[in-house]
């Protein structure tokens, strides 16, 4: 054997197994020290109580590894890697070290370190050697430079000029001090031109404070050495020739690179759209204090007709001929539906304009109370309620109790003329083909339904069915507002959820209820 290797622990504490020394001096010496690169034989150093490797001793090393690091003595041997080394991305080099060492297989990878003000690139090889590895490096610096101003860099400017993004690269100006005093663009495409307007070609020549000394106090220039300085890349929105621009900057090798992108319309669209949307929030605001005020002064005149018309029914009878009887029955009929139309409305209206917090609620006991809740219709209808397992959701139990009423009461109402109801209740998790177009497929959903075997309609007046006052059937047959639907459809999309139908006439309709999976 040629080292002697000695096993380290990151305490310090050393174990011993001798082996033959290389010669410091000789034939074998002189091959070692003759090599064109950077070899070292390294030792790994492990974590007391875990084993782990977090370092590597140098044992050997030729002398051009020497002449690199100037160590203390010297020499590197005896020195640790990241002693020796203490700028280096040490997680990305000890990793491939690791690999090599553990799996006995040797690894080749770049790295780069700075020495002096200069960036240098190694290709560096890890070749597993009894208990350590053998590591040797090579300058590629110049390998680098010419293949980023060879060919590619004018394929690179070609796509950088049809691009709609203004990019620019600006090298650091230092003083005798060696601190940062102003910027000196090297290289920018054809966008990055048309943006500075009558300064394109001369931010080619001058300075950046030269010809804008106004970047220091718009903080601009700041930015620019806070990134240069620290490698953090910033990003901000810049004024600058009546134009808004989304910037960023990051550091490149000698400076920084921009790029701008014209944000001017987005950013008019957008203050366009804000007030938009502000104009419909107090529309929408409008409507529901309306709604609700309509509803309650609409409250008033209404009790004060059913009044008068149960006095006129109960009290003054027997003196009313048929036809007055029957005038004063078409006022309460029509009495009580325009109170029934004022609820629903003022119920739509608070639907509008409520947001309630969401809690986790058992859609079982929500539709248990609602089929308890329903029971003499049921019973009346002669009504079979099939109820499967249905999921825990998150939402507000009051409104999705109002959507569950709906729809069953809706069921109950259209019954088949010769057959009992039955209404089946069930639910499953939506796959991508179940979900109407307006939800998106990466989410969740429940996919809950509610089918019955009444009356069933034409699926051509699908889209009238979910709007408010919409009837598809005759008021005299069926009572109702026509707002049920509606208020069904507010409560799913407040939820996050939509709802769809299916009908065949004289087979029956299923209702389906898309609510997100908490």
């Amino acid at each position: 054997m040629l080292f002697n290797q000695t096993r380290r622990h990151a305490d310090g504490e050393n174990t011993s197994n001798q082996r033959a020394s290389l010669p410091a001096a000789g034939l074998i010496g002189g091959i070692f020290d003759a090599i064109p690169g950077y070899v070292a034989y390294c030792e790994p150093v492990f974590y007391p109580e875990t084993d782990t490797v977090v370092d590597w001793v140098y044992r050997v090393a030729n002398a051009r590894l020497n002449s690199l690091v100037h160590p203390p003595g010297g020499s590197v041997v005896g020195h640790t890697l990241r002693e020796l080394f203490p700028d280096l991305p040490t997680g990305d080099f000890l990793s491939h070290c690791t690999v090599a060492f553990l799996q006995k297989q040797a690894v080749s990878f770049e790295f780069s370190y700075r020495i002096g003000t200069e960036e240098t690139w190694f290709l560096a090889g890890a070749e597993p050697h009894d208990d350590g590895l053998v590591l040797s490096w090579t300058d590629i610096t110049q390998q680098k430079k010419a293949i980023s101003e060879g060919p590619l860099s004018s394929v690179v400017q070609a796509i950088l000029d049809y691009s709609q993004t203004a990019v620019a690269l600006h090298e650091v100006v230092y003083d005798q001090a060696h601190r940062i005093v102003d910027f000196q663009t090297v290289q920018a495409n054809k966008q990055a031109l048309v943006n500075w307007g009558a300064h394109g070609q001369a931010r080619l020549r001058e300075s950046l404070l030269t010809l804008e000394p106004q970047a220091r106090e718009s903080g601009e220039f700041d930015r620019l050495v806070r990134v240069a300085t620290t490698g953090e890349p910033e990003s901000y929105e810049l004024a600058y020739n009546d134009r808004l621009y989304a910037v960023t900057v990051a550091r490149a090798d000698k400076g920084v690179v921009t790029s701008a992108v014209d944000i001017t319309i987005d950013r008019q669209y957008r203050h366009q759209l804000e007030a938009m949307n502000q104009s419909l929030r107090q529309s929408n605001e409008n409507l529901q204090s309306f709604a609700y005020v309509a509803s309650h002064d609409l409250q008033e005149p209404l009790r004060k007709i059913q009044t008068f018309s149960d006095i006129l029914q109960n009290q003054f009878e027997d003196n009313l001929s048929d036809g007055e009887r029957d005038m004063t029955r078409r006022i309460q009929k029509s009495a009580r539906r325009m109170q029934m139309l004022i609820k629903d409305l003022l119920a739509y209206s608070q639907l509008a304009g409520r947001r309630e917090a969401h809690q986790p609620v058992r859609l079982n006991e929500i539709v248990n109370e609602v089929v308890s809740d329903l029971e003499i219709g049921i019973a009346e209808k002669k009504a079979t309620v099939e109820v499967a397992a249905l999921p825990v959701v998150r939402g507000s139990a009051f409104r999705l109790r109002q959507l569950m009423q709906n729809l069953l009461a809706n069921a109950l109402k259209f019954a088949g003329a010769n057959r009992p109801p039955v209404v089946q209740i069930n639910a499953r998790p939506a796959q991508s083909d179940d979900l109407p177009a307006d939800l998106p497929r990466s989410n969740s959903y429940w996919l809950i339904t509610v089918a019955d075997n009444g009356i069933g309609f034409d699926e051509k007046y699908k889209g009238r069915i979910f709007q408010p006052f919409q009837r598809l059937h005759d008021p005299a047959d069926y009572t109702g507002t026509g707002i049920g639907l509606a208020i069904c459809q507010r409560v799913v999309e407040s939820h996050g959820g939509a709802i769809d139908v299916n009908s065949v006439p004289d087979v029956g309709t299923t209702f389906k209820v898309f609510l997100p999976v908490d």
